[in-house]
């Protein structure tokens, strides 16, 4: 699969029509997990493990993310780029959102690990890490499933990332965001000149790093140049599934001559994604993340849960839909106000506490664009009302409205979300979990009282 993506899709439409037939390519839905948090397991919630990983003779510090519930959960080690400014911690705790524990380490000689840093060191520290999560010790410690760990690196990690998964074929899959080929960079390195200005390019980069000179680093590429060659290693893990994602303002003609040689090397799950965007990433976050998780759906398709539904525009009405149930009476739901053309209730998965849907009890209008004007009158006067009680009711300051039409939609009856607002909060447009029963009726119990 090849896609380009274009930094910036990232906004959430309030009211949103479906694309004409003549539009652009569609963006893909925002997972769930890159926009909003998940409930808390009060028995098992999610946490974090800090502890070191032996390599090389000594022990480097790693953290652990871990994901909520007592399950064995998919993981990905994460390893850092040159020298690892730009943690990803944000990607990596929206990975921990979506269900996966996420395991990053400080190589050798790396913000403050022990020892000395050097690209070979990195490799050793990279695959030791990639040994830990198949310990069985730290696989029942840390509920791993072994058969859904995935590498993933950034920058100089994503040559890190594709040596850790070429020595360890249990790796079910790669992530290489904007990769730096390390050795590539031995062929600028044609004399004493340049020599020189390749280390003092180098060298700012060299000071959260022991152990090590920016001199010592430019010798280090150009005498296993070979050894550090990512076309190579990326060959080598075309079997498995690999995410390559590039910065069109940085490494992405890098990115393009790595897939390549990936495709050349037949592989059989490829999944190429360019952004107009710099080499951190910087505007791009929201569509870094999502990407990432989207791509992981593959081992975890409910980790991969969009945050925005769809239902067609144009379709003939279904008179299996939840809310055509509710008007037969068939689903019991916890009602605020009712009369003869008109029933506000509660949401069963409240975007706030006291969420409210009305509909119409004799339209059909599966949206607002089938919806007679009288009946959208009636529908309106009801939801300013049901908005109303809630600021009398339940004591917030205001209230918001909102309408879908096939993008953002789930049920195919047209109908008004009534949202309570509490000063300050933003409200997140994602489809919410379940609330709990007594809870929403409790609220409804108030919202009924303040309507009369």
């Amino acid at each position: 699969m090849k896609r380009q993506i274009t930094a910036g899709f990232a906004a959430l439409m309030l009211i949103g029509l479906a694309a004409p037939a003549h539009a652009g390519p569609r963006v893909p839905p925002i997972p769930k997990a890159v926009i909003a948090d998940p409930p808390r397991d009060a028995a098992h919630p999610a946490d974090m493990a800090a502890f070191t990983v032996s390599t090389g003779g000594v022990g480097v510090n790693a953290l652990m993310y871990l994901a909520s519930g007592d399950q064995p959960h998919p993981t990905m080690l994460f390893l850092h780029g040159f020298p690892g400014n730009e943690t990803n911690i944000d990607l990596m705790q929206a990975v921990r959102r979506a269900g996966w524990n996420v395991l990053k380490i400080n190589y050798r000689g790396s913000w403050g690990s022990p020892g000395k840093f050097s690209f070979a060191n990195a490799r050793v520290d990279g695959e030791a890490a990639t040994a830990f999560l198949f310990d069985p010790a730290n696989v029942a410690k840390y509920h791993i499933d072994t058969t859904r760990i995935v590498v993933a690196g950034h920058s100089m990690g994503g040559f890190m990332a594709a040596d850790a998964a070429s020595t360890e074929p249990r790796v079910a899959g790669t992530v290489l965001i904007d990769a730096w080929d390390i050795g590539k960079n031995a062929a600028q390195i044609t004399s004493p000149a340049t020599r020189k200005a390749a280390a003092d390019k180098m060298r700012p980069d060299t000071l959260p790093l022991a152990g090590t000179s920016a001199e010592l680093l430019v010798k280090e590429i150009e005498e296993n140049a070979a050894k550090l060659n990512l076309e190579a290693l990326s060959a080598r893990i075309a079997s498995r599934p690999v995410l390559m994602i590039g910065a069109e303002h940085a490494r992405a003609p890098t990115m393009r001559k790595l897939a390549a040689a990936v495709r050349a090397a037949q592989a059989t799950a490829l999944t190429e994604t360019y952004m107009d965007t710099d080499h951190s990433f910087s505007d791009a976050r929201i569509a870094l993340e999502g990407e990432v998780i989207r791509w992981l759906g593959r081992f975890d398709p409910a980790s991969a849960k969009p945050g925005t539904p769809q239902i067609p525009l144009s379709a003939p009405y279904d008179e299996a839909n939840p809310f055509a149930k509710i008007l037969r009476g068939e689903v019991v739901v916890p009602k605020v106000y009712e009369d003869d053309q008109v029933l506000a209730f509660m949401d069963y998965a409240p975007a706030e506490p006291g969420h409210v849907l009305v509909i119409s009890k004799t339209s059909k209008a599966r949206n607002i664009l089938e919806v007679s004007p009288q009946d959208l009158s009636r529908i309106m006067a009801v939801a300013a009302r049901v908005g109303q009680a809630q600021v009398d009711g339940l004591g917030v300051e205001g209230f918001t409205i909102v309408q879908n039409n096939g993008v953002g939609q789930s049920v195919p009856h047209l109908h008004i979300h009534v949202i309570p607002r509490a000063a300050g909060k933003p409200l997140m447009f994602v489809e919410h979990e379940k609330g709990d029963p007594q809870a929403i009726e409790a609220m409804a119990a108030k919202i009924r009282a303040a309507m009369k």
